[in-house]
């Protein structure tokens, strides 16, 4: 079976969250689960892929597959490059410097027309790059969006067989724009109505998507009832309700993130040693500048800072945490109002905060296995990968039961808890106050019953966070398809 993924990210080429690791990690996972499966991924060749790929010393070949996209009068010129590494699926990059070689993935006037481009250009070139038409294109957000739509309409003469699968990684990003540019989509206006891409008479790239795909998915199972909902639907609910929506919960990297193993760690450990989590926890104390205090528990973040992150409900909390006790230590990148919040939580209440407002990848490693629980108070959570690293590093995640938290961390109270009957702690409504209970319900079990802690790491630890299980209930959809 040929699969190509298509998608605007792929780590660790070029990423800004979540979507990036899943397109890393699931072409290789279905390649594993099946000989038969021939998996690829395409993605722009951006500024930063360039970067990334020339600090590995990796330089991608010139395919020779060029994609010559009309858009209106003028024509743009597409070119395939491709990576090759062993034991990986190939990743192919979609190269043009004017749409592409800029310094950021996003946030442009011409974002549309942009993916319009890369859409178009994929699949006129589908079936050079994998030598054959591929059985599904699988396309990740709105960004892919106008694929389903060309492969059910004016392409399906060059590719009849060739199925899509359309998955949702956050319904809230959904690339509208001006209708003025379907003329430049390939689509005719037979797709311009509500039951396809019109929406509020403009184009939605990933409403229309998700209409003329032969299967529809999202990231978690909760997400998938949520997003039919009017709370969480985005004003989608009412469309995405006639249609079914599969749940496929995500997988993490489980080679990257091993405690056993990790690079970025100052000791190694698994379930059965925690000593080295603890050596992990004194280097985090240390590089904050506190001394060890063995009894109050460490709370991490890491979090893009945006608001659906709830991470102003962590502040409204900072001036409490001396006396649950607690400390908190925060890395993150995201809207200047949460990080202001953070630098200054972090001067005024040095005793318990510290606050790093970066990206950086060996840090997040060292503060995901080095503190005691990691907070993740989303409003909402598609999936959600950081409490599933939290776990595989026997750091407790505390939760908003919401998407794909509820799905990966259980609460049975704790009584449950102690007894290993779940992972984590989580709170039913995204207030303080939840967050608040959450937290101290932690602190309490933390510092009064050490055994029931040590028992809540080993059950998450114990838990099964590969992609072997995804992979697998993916190539069930495909096969059904």
């Amino acid at each position: 079976m040929r699969i190509l993924h298509v998608s605007s990210e792929c780590a660790p080429w070029a990423k800004s969250g979540g979507l990036g690791d899943v397109v890393g990690a699931l072409p290789d996972a279905l390649c594993r689960a099946d000989d038969g499966v021939q998996a690829a991924v395409v993605m722009p060749f951006y500024r930063k892929a360039q970067v990334a790929l020339a600090k590995r010393g990796l330089a991608p070949s010139d395919t020779g597959i060029v994609a010559d996209v009309s858009l209106g009068p003028a024509t743009a010129r597409v070119r395939f490059l491709r990576l090759d590494r062993p034991g990986r699926a190939p990743v192919f990059f979609a190269a043009n410097d004017a749409a592409f070689g800029r310094d950021g993935l996003y946030g442009y006037d011409d974002d549309s027309l942009r993916f319009i481009l890369f859409s178009k250009a994929v699949v006129g070139v589908a079936r050079e790059l994998l030598g054959a038409p591929p059985h599904v294109i699988h396309c990740h957000d709105w960004h892919t969006g106008l694929i389903p739509g060309l492969v059910a309409t004016n392409a399906r003469a060059l590719l009849p067989g060739t199925r899509t699968v359309m998955t949702v990684h956050n319904l809230a990003y959904q690339g509208i724009c001006s209708k003025e540019l379907l003329p430049l989509t390939g689509l005719s206006w037979d797709v311009f109505h509500l039951d396809a891409y019109e929406w509020f008479d403009h184009i939605n790239l990933l409403k229309g998507g998700m209409a003329l795909a032969n299967a529809v998915t999202t990231v978690s199972p909760t997400y998938a009832r949520e997003i039919q909902t009017p709370e969480f639907g985005a004003q989608l609910d009412g469309f995405l309700r006639r249609r079914r929506v599969f749940g496929i919960l995500n997988g993490i990297d489980t080679e990257e993130w091993d405690p056993t193993s990790d690079p970025h760690l100052a000791a190694h450990y698994d379930a059965d040693h925690l000593d080295g989590k603890r050596a992990v926890r004194a280097a985090l104390l240390q590089r904050c500048g506190w001394s060890e205090q063995p009894e109050v528990p460490v709370l991490g973040v890491v979090s893009r800072m945006t608001a659906q992150k709830g991470l102003d409900l962590v502040l409204a909390l900072i001036s409490e945490l001396y006396a649950f006790p607690a400390r908190l230590v925060v890395l993150g990148t995201g809207v200047p109002r949460l990080e202001d919040g953070f630098r200054l939580a972090a001067r005024h209440y040095g005793r318990n905060v510290r606050a790093q407002i970066a990206f950086d990848v060996p840090l997040s490693h060292a503060l995901i296995a080095g503190c005691d629980a990691l907070l993740v108070p989303s409003r909402f959570e598609p999936c959600g990968l950081t409490q599933m690293y939290a776990m595989r590093c026997g750091t407790v995640p505390i939760v908003h039961a919401t998407g794909g938290l509820a799905d990966t961390v259980r609460d049975p109270g704790d009584g449950g808890l102690a007894g290993g009957e779940g992972t984590g702690f989580a709170f039913g409504h995204p207030t303080a106050v939840g967050l608040r209970w959450a937290i101290g319900r932690a602190v309490r079990m933390f510092r009064e019953h050490p055994e029931g802690w040590r028992t809540i790491q080993r059950t998450g630890m114990a838990r099964d966070w590969s992609w072997s299980r995804s992979a697998a209930d993916y190539l069930r959809l495909y096969r059904a398809l």
